[in-house]
This record gives C-alpha cells, sequence and structure tokens, in this order.
C-alpha cells in the first residue's frame, strides 16, 4: 500500500471513530432528563425533579443516571428516587408499589452531597442551589464501589 493510500486510510478510519463517538455520546449536558407527560389544564403542579447523569472514562457518554423527586421545604428537601438509567438501556423504576427509596440529603457539607438508603453511593452536588429549576446544568461527581468515582452532572426540572 503507498504512503499515500496509508495516510487516507488512517484519516478515514479517524473520521468514522470521531463520527461513531458523537453518534453515542450526542451532545454532553444536553440531553434532556425523562420528562413526564404536560399536565392538563387545571392539574395539580409538577413535581420537582433533580436529574444526575454520570460519564465513562473513556469517553463522555452518559454511563448511569438518577433521577429524584423533590418534595418537602426548601429548608428540608425529601429526595426520593424515581428510576435509575444505565448506559446499556436498562431501566429500574421506583414507586409503582407506593414507596420510592428516600436518599439521605446533607447540605451543610461542602459540596452537597445525596446518599443511598444503604450507603453504597454518593452523589456529591458541587453547584446545587436549593429549590431552584431551571434548565442549568451544575457539576456533580459519583462516589461508588460498583461505578467507581465518575464525574457528571445535574440538573432541576419538574415532572
Amino acid at each position: 500500500m503507498s504512503k499515500r493510500n496509508l495516510v487516507l486510510a488512517g484519516l478515514a478510519a479517524l473520521g468514522l471513530a470521531a463520527a461513531s463517538l458523537a453518534v453515542l455520546n450526542g451532545n454532553r449536558g444536553e440531553g434532556e432528563p425523562p420528562q413526564a407527560a404536560a399536565p392538563a389544564a387545571g392539574a395539580a403542579p409538577r413535581t420537582p425533579t433533580l436529574y444526575c447523569q454520570f460519564y465513562n472514562f473513556v469517553g463522555r457518554s452518559p454511563k448511569v443516571g438518577f433521577t429524584f423527586a423533590v418534595t418537602g421545604s426548601a429548608e428540608r428537601p425529601v429526595f426520593a428516587q424515581i428510576n435509575q438509567l444505565e448506559m446499556d438501556g436498562t431501566r429500574a423504576e421506583f414507586g409503582a408499589d407506593g414507596s420510592r427509596p428516600v436518599w439521605t440529603f446533607r447540605e451543610a457539607e461542602a459540596p452537597a452531597t445525596l446518599t443511598s438508603p444503604d450507603g453504597a453511593i454518593g452523589i456529591n452536588l458541587y453547584g446545587y442551589d436549593g429549590p431552584r429549576t431551571g434548565t442549568a446544568w451544575f457539576e456533580a461527581g459519583l462516589r461508588s464501589v460498583q461505578y467507581l468515582n465518575l464525574d457528571g452532572q445535574c440538573r432541576r426540572g419538574t415532572a
């Protein structure tokens, strides 16, 4: 194979790899958390949520995501897990029987933290801004033996 053909083949392979990563990863930070359908006119107000996604080490593709319903007061919010989304497409839904795992929230610490009921997973919320909702993502970190320590981001919303 000539040197020119070898260079062209290498560039084509790089382009294909970049295109594949772009398709697999999507646009980091622009992914939408799972949302419920808009309520009908006169329906009860929508529940505030917190959606966090964490990325694998190799690239920027999401490895795992968590969605929480946020209830309680601004001073004492309660984070009940709605679902957990895995990179392989599996999805665990919580609350079909009326109960959801409630995570421990500690805002007094820096950063604020969420800890799973069994203590196996911790989420550091570096830019948590109380009950404020919106489309802005803020930095988060996952601390877990199962998932290792992963970087990610969270965003408030409604469901």
